[in-house]
């Protein structure tokens, strides 16, 4: 496995790749690229790079302001905006059309990329997708999300987050919940905030249809039992291939890394 830095638009990008020998005269299969989510880094897809990376050139990034990448002096966590570093990857390596697996917050800059750019994107997988915050009833925003937004303005949002990442580990391993609570701790505050908003303001939904209007795209969701909100994107769009990994939490992947490999080999056959 290599770690190699980047110049992207805003700063330098760290990245972790694998792939296999080339042997001259054949075709590469798609390249696939990982977004992790919030609070954590490239590292998350370890498991993966190693598998995927045996038979396909796999690259993992740190979104912006997580590990070894630059922050945004602004604070714009935008997943569009997340999404030029993605195309910075892409660019910098020559691929002209990958696979993206992106997790939580990494599925919307995932999708958000192919929205962008869907003739780039064949196949695009959202593990434990965060769900469209836009499409909320307007009950479920008053009593809600509006609070929580109230509460992240003030110098006591940490409780809260804190509340929300261990609603998300509910059927996790004990390890994944040290690591992603270890992770959380060490995440600055301006950061996690630039992140919710970013993800509050997203339209997933909106995105996803435009990805899977472009002829040649296709879409699989790979969620946890519990990811079953009005706001989830299988349940507003019904039509997203979505399969559910039984006893797992939000970090399915660490949760459940075989069973999850097994299903990213499912979407990425033929590819």
């Amino acid at each position: 496995m290599r770690s190699t830095i980047l110049k992207g638009p805003i700063g330098n990008i760290h990245i972790q790749e694998a792939s296999p020998p080339v042997t001259a005269g054949e075709s590469e299969p798609l390249p696939v690229v990982f977004v992790h989510g919030m609070v954590l880094s490239a590292s998350l897809w370890e498991a993966q790079l190693a598998r995927i990376g045996s038979t396909r050139r796999a690259i993992a990034l740190d979104v912006r302001g997580h590990g070894d990448s630059a922050a945004p002096e602004d604070g714009n966590y935008a997943p569009v905006s997340c999404a030029a570093d993605v195309f910075a990857v892409l660019d910098e390596f020559g691929l002209d059309r990958v696979a993206i697996v992106g997790h939580s917050f990494g599925a919307d800059i995932a999708l958000a990329a192919a929205a962008i750019a869907p003739h780039r994107v064949a196949q695009l997988v959202l593990a434990d997708p965060p769900g469209d915050f836009t499409q909320l009833s307007v009950e479920m925003y008053e009593a809600w999300l509006v609070p929580f937004q109230r509460v992240l303005e003030t110098e006591d949002w940490r409780p809260a987050v804190e509340a929300g990442f261990n609603d998300a580990l509910t059927g996790s391993l004990a390890g994944t919940r040290d690591r992603i609570l270890a992770c959380l701790a060490a995440t600055p505050g301006d950061r996690l905030l630039g992140m919710y908003r970013g993800m509050f303001a997203f339209e997933a939904v909106d995105a996803l249809d435009r990805y899977l209007a472009a002829p040649g795209t296709r879409a699989h969701a790979i969620i946890a039992p519990s990811n079953a909100f009005p706001f989830s994107l299988h349940i507003l769009r019904p039509t997203l291939t979505t399969t559910t990994i039984p006893n797992t939490g939000h970090w399915l992947m660490l949760d459940a890394p075989e069973v999850f490999a097994k299903e990213l080999d499912i979407c990425l056959e033929g590819l």
